[in-house]
C-alpha cells in the first residue's frame, strides 16, 4: 500500500513538473512567434531612383521586392510625369497599390488621395506610407470607383501581397478577358464625381491604373474631365479592349490632348505588349 501512495505522489510531482515545463515551453513559443512577426512587420526594403535611395517600403514577398526593384525601370514615363506636377498640386492615385507612386509624388510636397480597394494592398499602403512619415500628405481609401453608385463584388486575380489585375463588378481582366478569381470582397464603389464632391478634394493629376475597368471609372468622371484644375491625366489602357477607342474619345471630349503613349521596352514582348500609359494634358 505504501508503494502505490508513493508511485502517486511521484506522478502527481512529475505531473505539476510537467505543467510548469509545458507552460515554460509555451512562454517560449509565443516570444518566438511574436519575434518572427516583428521582425517580419519591420522589415523593408529601400526603394531607389538614379542609385539614390528615395524612400523605404515594407517587404511581404516577391512583388512587393519587385516593384521596389523595378520602381526606377518600370515606368520611367510615370516617373517624370510625376516630377512635372507644381509645388502644391493635388494628386489622386487610383490604383494605388502598395502606394509607390503616391509616395513619390508625397515626397516632392504634393497632396495626395490613393485609392486600393484590394485588401492586402490597403494595408500595405497605410504602412508604406507610416513607414515613411507621410501621414500628413497621403490619405488612402479602400473603394472602387466605378460608372454607378453600387456595393459589388471585388474579384481576386491572386491573393498575393501587391498582387494587380482584379476587378470591381465583373470578372473580366484588363485586356476584357474572362478571368477566375481567387478570392472575392465585397465592395462599394462610386463615381468619381460623386466622390470629389464628398471629399471636397480637388485633383490637378489623375492616375487611374485599375487593370480593366477604366472606361467605367471615366464614365463617372466627366466634370473632374472637364474641370480646368484638372492639368493632366494619366491612364492605362490596352488596345485590345473594346472599350479602348471609347475611353480616348471620351477623354478628349472634355478637353484634354494625348500627349504621351508609351510603356518601357521591357513590355516589348510580354503579354502587356499592347498596354501602354496615356498621358493627357489640357491645353
Amino acid at each position: 500500500m505504501r508503494s502505490v501512495f508513493w508511485k502517486l505522489k511521484v506522478f502527481f510531482r512529475n505531473r505539476k513538473s510537467f505543467k510548469k515545463y509545458y507552460r515554460y515551453i509555451s512562454h517560449i513559443k509565443k516570444k518566438i512567434f511574436s519575434y518572427i512577426d516583428s521582425y517580419r512587420f519591420e522589415k523593408y526594403i529601400n526603394v531607389y531612383k538614379d542609385q539614390k535611395l528615395i524612400f523605404k517600403i515594407l517587404d511581404m514577398g516577391e512583388i512587393s521586392r519587385w516593384r521596389a526593384d523595378l520602381f526606377d525601370t518600370k515606368e520611367p514615363e510615370t516617373l517624370k510625369w510625376i516630377d512635372g506636377f507644381s509645388m502644391h498640386d493635388n494628386f489622386l492615385d487610383i490604383g494605388a497599390n502598395i502606394g509607390v507612386y503616391s509616395i513619390y509624388a508625397a515626397l516632392r510636397n504634393i497632396q495626395v488621395i490613393a485609392i486600393e480597394p484590394d485588401s492586402l494592398n490597403y494595408a500595405l499602403l497605410n504602412l508604406n506610407i507610416r513607414k515613411n512619415n507621410l501621414n500628413n500628405l497621403i490619405l488612402p481609401y479602400s473603394i472602387a470607383l466605378n460608372d454607378i453608385e453600387k456595393f459589388s463584388v471585388f474579384n481576386i486575380s491572386s491573393l498575393e501581397w501587391g498582387g494587380a489585375l482584379n476587378s470591381f463588378g465583373n470578372q473580366l481582366d484588363y485586356k476584357g478577358n474572362t478571368f477566375n478569381p481567387v478570392h472575392k470582397q465585397g465592395v462599394y464603389g462610386l463615381p468619381l464625381d460623386h466622390f470629389l464632391d464628398r471629399t471636397n478634394f480637388f485633383p490637378n493629376h489623375i492616375k487611374i491604373d485599375v487593370d480593366g475597368n477604366e472606361f467605367l471609372i471615366l464614365k463617372g468622371a466627366i466634370k473632374t474631365l472637364k474641370s480646368e484644375s484638372l492639368k493632366s491625366l494619366l491612364v492605362e489602357l490596352d488596345e485590345l479592349r473594346n472599350d479602348y477607342q471609347d475611353s480616348i474619345e471620351l477623354i478628349q471630349s472634355c478637353g484634354l490632348e494625348l500627349i504621351n503613349k508609351t510603356h518601357a521596352e521591357m513590355f516589348d514582348n510580354s503579354d502587356f505588349s499592347t498596354t501602354y500609359n496615356h498621358i493627357f494634358k489640357r491645353p
